[in-house]
């Protein structure tokens, strides 16, 4: 998918988005609209614009360039221990969860409707849908439930939940746009999404919940690999810390890890959101081709990675299912 801005930094410590070309002007302008509001709401957590307009026809914005690593800087670096990562992250999530408090004050009941939403992303995913049918390990553990299962169930959920609805919310708080300064333990938020308003602003939860997945999927080259088993599909993380990170930062690792946060009481408006969130995903950065299973060992695309994600923070491994219990 072709982007619809660039990012420049400059040596004079700014940071410039300017949309491609002037077909983005108006998303770019939108933004610019998202983020004053947003700073208005949480002065402390949200970068500001210092300046926009327009520059050979094109729409930019200004920054001043935060002393601070986006988590995803953070999550993924093996030279820290996972306690010093998970004790950052933590930090981070306090500050989210802050936000999202504030933005939740202005929102109303039953204004979106999350079955059709599901419904919507459901069908713009059919392209995956014999993969979502598949039964699927990870690193030898078996799943209990399919992604089509987990579809089916979190749609039930959404045909009784109640869903609030905010245009006003950040919705983007993935791992780079969560930006962390270590000297000072400061969190600041950049680049809101526009293009979801009107959703329950938990989904700002379910973001960062579905970013160390997204990353693997589109970030990081060969990240996962994928073995074609007789009745299966086992998928093999490439290096021990990714599985290091889901087991000792339960915050990524599984829904019951986030839960305390916001509550038990939440779980199926997040188990809902959090579905849309990784169909969606799925939709915008899967391959578009009619999925087939594979006949050898690959390098697992997109769309297996997020699906495999899905499973993973929703549904959880056998194992990991026996654990929680016991």
């Amino acid at each position: 998918m072709t982007s619809s801005h660039t990012v420049d930094f400059l040596s004079s410590g700014f940071v410039v988005k300017t949309a491609r070309s002037e077909q983005f002007n108006g998303k770019i302008k939108a933004e610019v609209e998202q983020i004053r509001v947003l700073h208005a709401i949480y002065p402390q957590l949200m970068v500001p614009v210092l300046h926009d307009g327009l520059a050979a026809g094109r729409q930019f914005y200004i920054l001043e360039k935060m002393n601070s690593l986006p988590l995803s800087g953070i999550v993924f670096d093996e030279q820290r221990s996972l306690a010093g990562r998970r004790m950052i992250v933590r930090n981070a999530l306090e500050k989210i969860q802050e936000a999202i408090s504030l933005e939740s004050e202005t929102s109303s009941l039953m204004v979106n409707d999350m079955a059709e939403r599901l419904r919507e992303e459901w069908e713009g995913t059919r392209f995956a849908h014999a993969l979502f049918d598949k039964s699927v390990l990870l690193n030898g553990a078996s799943f209990t439930t399919t992604a089509r299962e987990v579809y089916e169930k979190a749609l039930k959920m959404a045909q009784t939940e109640v869903f609030r609805s905010v245009d006003k919310a950040h919705f983007n708080f993935h791992f780079g746009n969560v930006l962390y300064n270590e000297e000072c333990a400061e969190t600041r938020f950049i680049d809101p999404d526009f293009s979801v308003r009107g959703l329950d602003p938990l989904f700002g939860f379910s973001r960062f919940a579905f970013s160390f997945w997204h990353e693997l999927a589109a970030e990081v080259k060969d990240a996962v690999k994928v073995v074609p088993m007789a009745d299966a599909l086992m998928f093999v993380l490439a290096r021990p810390d990714y599985a290091n990170i889901l087991s000792e930062i339960p915050e990524l690792g599984s829904i019951s890890g986030l839960l305390p946060l916001m509550g038990e009481s939440m779980r199926n408006r997040f188990y809902v959101l959090t579905t849309y969130c990784f169909l969606r995903s799925i939709r915008i950065n899967g391959s578009k081709q009619i999925w087939n299973m594979p006949r050898s060992p690959v390098v697992a695309s997109p769309e297996e990675v997020l699906m495999l994600g899905l499973l993973a923070y929703l549904e959880g491994t056998v194992a990991e299912t026996v654990t929680l219990c016991a």
